[in-house]
């Protein structure tokens, strides 16, 4: 095992004190340019790395945000991670994070494990049953948090999200105007504020055209594509007529895919679906999938800025900040009757 090179060895090495190899890797104090790169010389000879968990128990200050989202496996939080990662690391944190499957008792001991490491601040994607009172420890320890894609309605935290029912309601209303007047909706946990936002725009919109979306065709569940898979198999095999399919998110739709395709059915002439994301693999799908776009990269982004806002000045103001969605029509969607 590889012996951990010491701050003196650097300073030695470099042939300046203890104090000047500190000052000019946490760029303070008035040091010159020469010094600065035989310090810098002598940190990459050694292979130095600065011990972090030290440098936060001198100074008090944590360099570690704890991510936690509801579903890993999903491509759209790993879109998101990847944008808070990037704004972390610019301000010089680390982003961790750690899957609860949706399960708000695996939430709780998350969020008990990262206030143990002494994490600066939390960014979290609520599981399902989660309420304002689910992050009243985070509050007791006086940690700043943000909440992410699902809403809570925690007036204590900054909220980034996304208009749900504004997404609803461009689903329905393209659905409308291509002539569909048998829908269904799947996926979405029954107690999900996003499914039902977005289940209320769908409605919405078809109404204006006399549709109805009855409760028989809509059919909650896990956001998985597994789940997309058995509900329209089953809606299938019990002969239900629909012309097209509304997926709680992408994940779900491409289970549906499977099930129409299974069922001898034909994606975009057959039966046109629609889903929520916009996941980078959409466009790929055969047909592409007609999605609603929550530009899951920007909302990463906003949430870590949200957060490292407010980890600066912690007296600031909680926000509600709600992206704009965008319809991305592909060839997964047609009017029906036309094979």
């Amino acid at each position: 095992m590889k012996k951990r090179v010491s701050i003196k060895q650097v300073a030695a090495h470099a042939g300046v004190s203890v104090a000047t190899v500190s000052l000019v890797l946490n760029g303070k104090g008035r040091i010159s340019e020469a010094t600065k790169k035989e310090v810098h010389k002598s940190v990459k000879k050694l292979g130095f790395i600065p011990n972090k968990s030290a440098s936060r128990l001198r100074s008090g200050r944590s360099l570690l945000i704890g991510l936690i989202v509801n579903d890993i496996s999903n491509p759209f939080f790993a879109e998101l991670s990847a944008d808070v990662e990037s704004e972390a690391a610019r301000e010089g944190y680390l982003s961790v994070m750690a899957n609860t499957g949706d399960d708000i008792d695996r939430q709780r001991k998350v969020i008990e494990t990262m206030i143990g490491q002494g994490v600066a601040g939390f960014i979290i994607s609520a599981a399902t049953g989660s309420d304002a009172s689910t992050f009243q420890i985070i509050r007791d320890y006086g940690i700043p948090y943000v909440l992410c894609v699902r809403d809570v309605l925690d007036h204590d935290a900054d909220f980034v999200g996304f208009d749900n029912f504004m997404a609803g309601g461009m689903a329905g209303a393209h659905l409308r105007e291509l002539g569909h007047e048998s829908v269904v909706f799947v996926g979405g946990e029954q107690a999900n504020i996003n499914r039902r936002n977005r289940l209320e725009g769908v409605r919405e919109e078809l109404s204006r055209q006399g549709t109805k979306i009855d409760d028989a065709c809509v059919l909650p569940g896990p956001a998985t594509r597994e789940f997309g898979t058995k509900a329209v198999g089953e809606l299938l095999e019990r002969g239900r007529p629909f012309t097209a399919v509304v997926c709680f998110n992408d994940y779900v739709a491409i289970g549906a895919y499977a099930a129409l395709v299974e069922g001898g059915m034909q994606v975009g002439h057959d039966v046109s679906v629609v889903g929520f994301d916009n996941v980078p693999e959409s466009g790929a799908w055969s047909p592409p999938l007609t999605t609603v776009e929550l530009f899951p990269r920007a909302l990463g982004a906003r949430a870590a800025k949200a957060l490292l806002a407010r980890i600066g000045e912690e007296s600031l103001a909680a926000e509600r900040i709600l992206l704009s969605p965008r319809l991305i029509v592909r060839k997964s969607t047609r009017p029906p009757g036309r094979s």
